[in-house]
């Protein structure tokens, strides 16, 4: 697991030998809570405070930030803080403690904005390289092991010496790889899940579209079979319509062939005149088969 937070140094100076003396007795506490800690094995973030180098005129407010925060009351810490800062805003180690406070309060945006103001306002390599493990620790327990693993590798650059910073970065890199290869193995099955529901998907289609065509092969079986009905009833229709048509023109033949027709007097004349050819054609082989008739009985009486 991860190793605790760095104990911060006390400061050379005071204003005051009993406040100086609080500071030396809270960096002694904090030491032993370190070392506590690195035995439990379970942790990510210990914060600690700096001792405080002040003025006289806010030792007070500075005192009961300390207290406050020993006591676990971390919001009127950060008030306390934040009203020291008022009168000294370039002092380090009150943007330092702040930090810690908001961290306490899982306040991480403003905590890591805190522990970037700290690190402007010191040049010393052991005081970046605290800064760095902090931020490291605050990335470490929101579990975002890449940035955590950057922060501990910087604190490892500002102080190479440092095992614990080795140890959380070791750490945070095991971690992360970890966490990695679960975002791999979570990405693997979002993707299998997803070619599933792209291939159930692409049967459903499938059988939609087969379910279509067949609607639209029984639908055009249903319009060739109405298409040939109606063609029967209007070949039906027409030939009664036929069969009707040449009744109704039989008929008037008939009726045209039993009205007596007109004729030219050209035709009467024509007509009489073949009558009486006839006529007179018919007396003379009558008149023949007499003559004949009355010679053969001439005949027989002689």
């Amino acid at each position: 697991m991860l190793a605790a937070n760095k104990r911060g140094k006390v400061s050379e100076q005071g204003t005051t030998a009993r406040f100086f003396k609080e500071c030396v007795n809270s960096a002694a506490n904090v030491t032993a809570m370190v070392k506590m800690r690195l035995r439990s094995l379970f942790h990510y973030v210990f914060i600690f405070l700096l001792p405080l180098t002040l003025l006289s005129a806010d030792i007070n407010d500075a005192r009961k930030a300390n207290q406050a925060y020993e006591s676990g009351n971390y919001e009127k810490a950060e008030s306390l803080y934040r009203q020291a800062l008022r009168d000294q805003p370039k002092n380090a180690k009150l943007q330092f403690n702040l930090a810690n406070t908001l961290v306490k309060q899982k306040k991480f945006k403003e905590a890591l904005s805190a522990y970037e103001r700290y690190k402007a306002l010191v040049d010393k390599p052991e005081m970046n390289a605290r800064a760095e493990y902090n931020i490291g620790n605050v990335y470490a327990s929101q579990k975002k092991w890449s940035k955590a693993a950057d922060h501990y590798r910087q604190a490892l650059r500002y102080d190479p010496t440092d095992p614990e910073a080795k140890h959380n970065y070791e750490y945070a890199k095991q971690q992360q790889k970890q966490q990695q290869k679960k975002q791999n193995q979570n990405k693997n099955q979002q993707n299998n899940q997803q070619n599933k529901n792209n291939k159930q998907k692409q049967q459903q289609n499938q059988q939609n579209n087969q379910q279509k065509q067949n609607q639209n092969k029984q639908q055009q079986q249903q319009n060739k079979q109405s298409q040939n009905q109606k063609q029967k009833q209007n070949q039906s229709q027409n030939s009664q319509q036929q069969q009707s048509q040449q009744k109704k023109g039989d008929q008037q033949q008939q009726k045209q062939q039993a009205r007596p027709q007109k004729m030219s007097k050209a035709e009467a004349k024509k007509i009489l005149q073949a009558l009486s050819n006839d006529e007179k054609s018919l007396l003379r082989r009558f008149r023949k088969q007499q003559s004949s008739s009355n010679k053969s009985n001439n005949e027989k009486d002689w």
